[in-house]
Order: C-alpha cells, then structure tokens, then sequence
C-alpha cells in the first residue's frame, strides 16, 4: 500500500510518502495551501499510486479540538470529495516539536512533521 501523510496547515501543507512494503517514511516537498493545491495533490496521489493517506490532527494536550482541528476536519471533508482511497486521521501532536531537532535552523519544518506522522504510523502497525 503507497501512503501519503499530509501535515496540513493554514499557509503550507507538508507531504511525506512511503509504502507498508518497505515502512520506510520519505520527505516529499511542501505545496502552497492556494487554489491550485487541489490540482497538486492529485498530481502527486497519481504520480506515487497512493491508496491511502494520513492526514495529522491537531489536538491539544488534554486530547480536545482546536481551532485548526476543525480546519482540518473540513480539509478531510474535501479530500474525501477527491481521493477514492481511504483517508485516515493521526495524532500529531508532538511532531512540530521533533522536526525542529531534525532540520537545520531556519527551514520548514512541515516536511519533515510529514514524515515522522508517517514514520509513527509504520511503528504502530
């Protein structure tokens, strides 16, 4: 199964890919949350045969909605319209705070908070 995580956020989405052949989690790029956003998330379901994707929720630290939980919910919602495969909803609380020890000061941490929801995920399957 070809898996895409996706760390959404207001101005920038972060993408990682990998596959439950090999439960290796890669950094992918990061897509501008604007109108065309659409076109290339489908561009990139199409290119790597995505079957299924992992959308991280933004919960507080007592497990409770925020703000940009509803945000995401409603990006899901959307998804949903779009992507035939499933669609799967992960904790990522945590995983901003680990990126920033993993990248260079200064560099978007959305790719690399991608990745390690992803790498999270392989774990626990």
């Amino acid at each position: 199964m070809n898996i895409l995580s996706i760390d959404y956020g207001d101005v920038r989405i972060g993408l990682a890919h990998g596959s439950t052949e090999h439960n290796i989690a890669l950094p992918l790029k990061v897509v501008k949350n604007t109108d065309t956003v659409w076109e290339e998330l489908n561009s990139i379901i199409s290119q790597y045969e995505i079957n299924h994707i992992l959308v991280g929720i933004p919960l507080n630290f007592q497990s409770e909605d925020t703000q940009q939980t509803t945000k995401v919910r409603a990006f899901i919602t959307e998804l949903s319209q779009q992507f035939s495969g499933s669609i799967e909803e992960s904790d990522e609380r945590l995983t901003s705070a680990l990126a920033k020890r993993y990248i260079p000061r200064g560099q978007s941490i959305d790719v690399e908070s991608a990745r390690i929801l992803l790498e999270e995920w392989f774990e626990k399957q």
